[in-house]
């Protein structure tokens, strides 16, 4: 089982002037730097990359071409890649997909009754479909 940890305690030990410096000194600085990624690496490489792709190349194509050049990318980060590159986003696709079709226009028309589901009440009348057993 995990300790709590006691503030009170914690509070007691800290030395806050000191730290407040130290988080003065990180404010001044630049944060470290990320982690880099494919698009990060293959940056450099960003107009021509989509200039090939746009001449035909496929992108499986393309990362294996890559790929024979020491850069191990996969086919679908790639992809993601171009995506991006060309300004869309699969953030902005995926919220197109899912958005809803606004409803039409309003219909003075009663709404039809909707189909039965093809389930059978049971014979007692409880609303539970299926086989009941009577005592003799």
């Amino acid at each position: 089982m995990k300790n709590r940890t006691d503030y009170g305690q914690l509070a007691a030990k800290l030395d806050y002037p000191v730290l407040a410096k130290k988080l003065e000194q990180l404010g001044q600085q630049p944060p470290p730097k990320r982690r880099k990624t494919a698009a990060d690496a293959l940056e450099p490489l960003r107009e021509r990359l989509l200039e090939l792709h746009r001449k035909g190349w496929t992108s499986g194509q393309l990362v294996e071409e890559l790929k024979a050049a020491g850069v191990p990318v996969s086919p679908a980060r790639f992809r993601e890649c171009l995506s991006r590159w060309n300004g869309r986003s699969t953030r902005k696709a995926r919220a197109n997909r899912d958005r809803r079709p606004e409803p039409g226009p309003v219909s003075s028309k009663p709404a039809a009754a909707a189909p039965p589901s093809g389930r059978g009440k049971s014979a007692s009348g409880d609303g539970q479909p299926g086989l009941k057993l009577t005592q003799s």
